[in-house]
Protein backbone atom coordinates (compact mmCIF):
# COMPACT_ATOMS: atom_id res chain seq x y z
CA UNK A 1 0.00 0.00 0.00
CA UNK A 2 1.57 4.24 -0.35
CA UNK A 3 2.48 5.27 2.23
CA UNK A 4 0.11 8.44 2.54
CA UNK A 5 -0.62 10.65 5.66
CA UNK A 6 -3.81 9.19 8.04
CA UNK A 7 -5.88 11.84 7.23
CA UNK A 8 -5.16 11.32 3.28
CA UNK A 9 -5.92 7.74 2.17
CA UNK A 10 -8.93 6.57 1.68
CA UNK A 11 -10.04 2.54 1.74
CA UNK A 12 -11.17 1.36 -1.47
CA UNK A 13 -14.77 0.25 -1.50
CA UNK A 14 -14.01 -2.53 -3.71
CA UNK A 15 -10.35 -4.28 -3.47
CA UNK A 16 -10.24 -2.74 0.37
CA UNK A 17 -6.48 -1.36 -0.27
CA UNK A 18 -5.36 2.19 0.64
CA UNK A 19 -4.75 4.79 -1.96
CA UNK A 20 -4.69 8.33 -1.84
CA UNK A 21 -7.35 10.11 -1.22
CA UNK A 22 -8.84 12.85 -4.14
CA UNK A 23 -11.37 15.49 -3.88
CA UNK A 24 -14.35 14.41 -5.86
CA UNK A 25 -17.87 15.70 -5.36
CA UNK A 26 -19.89 15.90 -2.40
CA UNK A 27 -22.49 12.98 -4.22
CA UNK A 28 -19.62 10.64 -4.48
CA UNK A 29 -18.06 11.21 -1.08
CA UNK A 30 -20.20 7.76 0.08
CA UNK A 31 -18.08 5.11 -1.91
CA UNK A 32 -14.52 5.47 -2.81
CA UNK A 33 -13.20 3.25 -5.17
CA UNK A 34 -9.49 3.33 -6.14
CA UNK A 35 -7.95 4.25 -10.02
CA UNK A 36 -7.93 0.64 -10.83
CA UNK A 37 -11.44 -0.47 -9.19
CA UNK A 38 -13.02 2.77 -10.84
CA UNK A 39 -11.63 1.70 -14.35
CA UNK A 40 -13.33 -1.78 -13.67
CA UNK A 41 -16.55 -0.71 -12.95
CA UNK A 42 -16.55 2.46 -15.53
CA UNK A 43 -15.35 -0.32 -18.32
CA UNK A 44 -18.54 -2.71 -16.66
CA UNK A 45 -20.89 -0.41 -17.02
CA UNK A 46 -19.76 0.63 -20.64
CA UNK A 47 -20.11 -2.79 -21.45
CA UNK A 48 -23.76 -3.13 -19.78
CA UNK A 49 -25.26 0.01 -21.65
CA UNK A 50 -23.88 -1.68 -24.76
CA UNK A 51 -25.90 -5.23 -24.55
CA UNK A 52 -29.04 -3.35 -23.48
CA UNK A 53 -29.11 -1.60 -26.74
CA UNK A 54 -27.47 -4.55 -28.78
CA UNK A 55 -28.39 -7.65 -26.78
CA UNK A 56 -26.44 -10.45 -26.15
CA UNK A 57 -27.74 -12.99 -28.27
CA UNK A 58 -27.67 -15.82 -26.03
CA UNK A 59 -29.99 -15.22 -23.61
CA UNK A 60 -33.42 -16.19 -24.03
CA UNK A 61 -35.00 -12.90 -24.12
CA UNK A 62 -32.22 -12.09 -26.97
CA UNK A 63 -33.25 -15.56 -28.92
CA UNK A 64 -36.91 -14.40 -29.12
CA UNK A 65 -37.39 -13.13 -32.64
CA UNK A 66 -40.87 -11.07 -32.12
CA UNK A 67 -42.70 -8.97 -29.39
CA UNK A 68 -45.31 -10.65 -27.75
CA UNK A 69 -48.44 -8.88 -28.35
CA UNK A 70 -50.25 -9.42 -25.01
CA UNK A 71 -47.55 -7.45 -22.41
CA UNK A 72 -48.57 -3.80 -20.72
CA UNK A 73 -45.40 -2.62 -23.42
CA UNK A 74 -47.09 -4.42 -26.73
CA UNK A 75 -50.27 -3.18 -25.53
CA UNK A 76 -49.36 0.66 -25.89
CA UNK A 77 -47.44 0.54 -29.03
CA UNK A 78 -49.35 0.88 -32.18
CA UNK A 79 -49.41 -2.05 -34.80
CA UNK A 80 -48.28 0.34 -37.28
CA UNK A 81 -46.48 3.23 -35.61
CA UNK A 82 -42.91 4.39 -35.29
CA UNK A 83 -40.21 1.89 -35.07
CA UNK A 84 -36.79 2.03 -33.40
CA UNK A 85 -34.75 2.49 -30.40
CA UNK A 86 -36.52 4.95 -27.83
CA UNK A 87 -39.64 4.81 -30.27
CA UNK A 88 -41.63 2.47 -28.50
CA UNK A 89 -41.10 0.50 -25.46
CA UNK A 90 -39.56 -2.96 -25.82
CA UNK A 91 -41.39 -6.10 -25.22
CA UNK A 92 -41.49 -7.27 -21.95
CA UNK A 93 -40.43 -10.99 -22.89
CA UNK A 94 -37.75 -9.39 -24.83
CA UNK A 95 -35.63 -7.37 -22.42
Amino acid sequence: PPKCAPLLCRLCAGCQSLFPGVSLPPQRRCRWLCPDCRAQRRAFNREQRFYKRVGCGVCQACRIPEDCGICSACARSSPGGPSGPGRTPKCLLRR
